[in-house]
């Protein structure tokens, strides 16, 4: 059985999520494991309209899901975004992937967001859960689309 929590009411599970993040994007992106680790923390706070969701299968921690107010320092007008959507290895191709991008995307319709945004390079995975292609990058992200859900 797959659950989606928030990251709020698993804080035990700050460690395995910010592991995964670092290890997909942080440390590419120059961030150290304990930054990966402070900007997890700030995930467990309640009122805080940025998001983290983690999947459990059969209570094993499988994946993880960000709903953040930026994710591409040229795109700051587009708000919010789904990021860091990660599924780990062995729990791939159970759909835990589309429960969590479910799980993000309605968290941001509770927030009052009329849209969903997020950039990739695996634009196809998406197109299937209803996202539709926005724009084409360049430069230093050639090769991502942004994509946007209508919420």
């Amino acid at each position: 059985m797959i659950t989606v929590e928030p990251l709020e009411n698993r804080p035990e599970l700050v460690p395995v999520c910010a592991r995964w993040n670092f290890h997909e994007w942080g440390q590419q992106a120059g961030r150290t494991m304990q930054e990966t680790v402070d900007a997890f923390m700030a995930f467990l706070e309640p009122d805080s309209r940025q998001k983290a969701f983690v999947a459990l299968h059969a209570g094993i921690p499988s994946g993880l899901v960000l709903l953040i107010d930026n994710d591409l320092e040229s795109h700051t007008h587009l708000v919010p975004w789904l990021a860091s959507l990660y599924v780990a290895p062995p729990f791939r191709s159970k759909g835990i992937g589309k429960q969590l991008i479910s799980a993000a995307e309605n968290a941001a319709r509770e927030l009052g967001h009329p849209e969903l945004y997020l950039y990739t390079d695996k634009p196809d995975y998406y197109h299937a859960v209803g996202w539709q292609d926005r724009e084409e990058l360049s430069g230093e992200n050639a090769g991502m689309t942004i994509l946007n859900r209508s919420l």
